[in-house]
């Protein structure tokens, strides 16, 4: 059995009950080299791949799966952003003949919306900002789409060390949408969310377009950046997007 685990962004408490059971029972722990900390409290045998070798890692999974129960980890839910949609194609392109079942975790999006107050009390969409998959026009057209929408935006692996035009052109898209609208964006940015070293801030899109040095110090891959809508507002210092509870019942 191919138990494909989301264990949320890695600190203990995150994990869910379900994921707890898994890992207790598994005799193999497959991962990310990164994520390795995380799960050495199971004293289970564990292998690991370094960035870039998902591919490895999964195929390596479903081959020890055949013989014996083995849990894929992913930080965050694995259907998001993880590792379960690479499982079951590998399995169907490559012939594994292994049951395959999914535990959810809770994923950087939810983790950080409950740290900022409720950004994502209304419709939202989540967009990675990684251009290693999925082409930069891509990625700038669904941005796009989510704010002619009027989505809230939930931005997932905003920048890394080698990786900074995506993040760039995507603030000069938020920022044309806002001038046209006559609207300054709330922006909540979540650092290491439910890990140690959590930080977080909340601001507006223009003070991140005037102080982008600044913020490009503290924004990477471990943090979370969440956008408003245009009905977003601060409520007692934190985030919150209304679902309109008080307009329809004239409260």
């Amino acid at each position: 059995m191919l138990y494909v685990v989301g264990i949320g962004p890695g600190g203990e408490k995150y994990f869910t009950r379900e994921a707890e059971e898994v890992l207790n029972k598994v005799d193999l722990i497959v991962c990310y080299t990164g994520y390795r900390r995380y799960i050495e409290r199971f004293k289970k045998e564990i292998y690991t791949t370094g960035m870039r070798g998902e591919i490895e890692r999964v195929r390596y999974a479903l081959k020890e799966g055949e013989r014996r129960d083995v849990a894929l980890v992913s930080s965050g839910d694995a259907t998001i952003y993880g590792m379960a949609s690479l499982v079951y194609e590998l399995a169907e392109k490559e012939g594994y003949k292994v049951p395959i079942r999914i535990v959810s975790g809770v994923t950087a999006a939810s983790a950080s919306s409950a740290i900022l107050g409720a950004p994502l009390n209304h419709d939202f969409v989540v967009v990675s900002l990684s251009d290693l998959l999925t082409p930069l026009e891509t990625i700038l057209k669904r941005v796009r789409c989510a704010l002619e929408g009027d989505f809230v935006l939930a931005i997932y692996n905003p920048v890394s060390k080698t990786r900074k035009k995506p993040f760039l052109k995507t603030l000069e898209v938020i920022k044309e949408y806002g001038e046209k609208r006559g609207v300054d964006y709330i922006v909540g940015i979540v650092k290491n969310a439910g890990r140690e070293g959590e930080e977080y801030r909340i601001t507006k899109i223009g003070d991140i377009c005037n102080h982008l040095e600044e913020y490009m110090k503290f924004i990477d891959m471990n943090t979370t950046l969440i956008v408003g809508n245009t009905n977003t507002r601060i409520i007692l210092n934190k985030m919150v997007t209304p679902r309109g509870y008080l307009n329809k019942y004239k409260v």
